[in-house]
């Protein structure tokens, strides 16, 4: 089921497959990913229990060691309307038999998706009907170019503040720190796309002062502003090798896997803790500009 979102702004639809925002036109412009699979069949999934892919498909909760797949549980599950005004949506998902073999914990994950006056925002709620310890993160691709406004690789990422920024590269889909850090990011924040940087996999940045970022044409100045307060790390990606014409802008509590890791949960950086009856809550948002 589809869930059509209207103000006097824009338009979104969201599905319960997946509990994920597929589409936002503002002024006949699309900015969310279509999903066409020649490059990548999705558009703006949700990653929870883990984020990225867990070292060899496992993830050690409470010393048992548990099958997990890339992004975890809830990317692509069966998702049911709990709250639906005009403007926003909120779409949940909860424990099952199913989820226990692969999250030991009874968990209450929510998304929830809101038009704003510029963009929208999409909102993670995570409540704990026991101690648990998860990651969770965001997976929102974006068109990128816009019709009009030059090539891909005419599009940048200004940082707001990326002074002491470190930025990683995974490679096989895991976190290794003998490769070296990535140098992409000029003195003035600015990182320009370029399809050879994905030629490996994601890039990964951390320790921004500032959750904040413009994505945009140098050719026109034309783009988003993404924001992402709250997410201890950000990974950017396109598909290797297929020029896609879309980009990734992922805000993550967590990282891809480390090849030096013990795949024990509570050892996964950026790891959050939830005791029984708290409740964890994030969000991103986009603004068109």
């Amino acid at each position: 089921m589809t869930y059509t979102l209207k103000n006097d702004f824009g338009t979104a639809v969201c599905t319960d497959n997946g509990g994920q925002l597929i589409s936002f036109v503002n002024d006949d412009t699309e900015y969310v990913w279509n999903g066409d699979a020649k490059y990548w069949a999705d558009h703006a999934p949700h990653l929870f229990p883990v984020v990225c892919s867990p070292l060899n498909g496992h993830v050690t909760y409470d010393d048992t060691e548990y099958p997990m797949k890339k992004h975890g549980i809830v990317r692509d599950a069966a998702y049911r309307a709990v709250e639906l005004g005009p403007d926003f949506v909120t779409l949940e998902n909860k424990w099952s038999e199913k989820t226990f073999e692969s999250f030991p914990y009874r968990y209450v994950f929510r998304v929830t998706h809101t038009l704003t006056e510029t963009g929208f925002t999409t909102e993670y709620t995570v409540s704990a009907e026991e101690d648990m310890i998860f990651n969770v993160g965001g997976h929102p691709a974006f068109v990128c170019p816009h019709p009009g406004s030059g090539t891909f690789e005419d599009y940048q990422i200004r940082f707001h503040n990326a002074k002491g920024a470190v930025m990683s590269l995974t490679e096989n889909v895991y976190m290794d720190p003998s490769i070296p850090k990535l140098k992409r990011i000029d003195k003035d924040g600015i990182l320009p796309l370029k399809y050879s940087d994905f030629d490996r996999d994601a890039m990964i940045v951390e320790k921004l002062k500032v959750k904040k970022l413009d994505l945009v044409s140098a050719v026109n100045g034309h783009g988003i502003r993404f924001s992402f307060d709250g997410f201890d790390a950000l990974g950017i990606w396109t598909p290797t090798g297929k020029e896609a014409p879309f980009v990734c802008l992922e805000p993550w509590c967590g990282l891809p896997a480390s090849v030096d890791e013990s795949g024990k949960a509570e050892d996964k950086k950026y790891a959050v803790s939830l005791k029984a009856g708290d409740v964890f809550r994030v969000s991103y948002g986009m603004s068109v500009i």
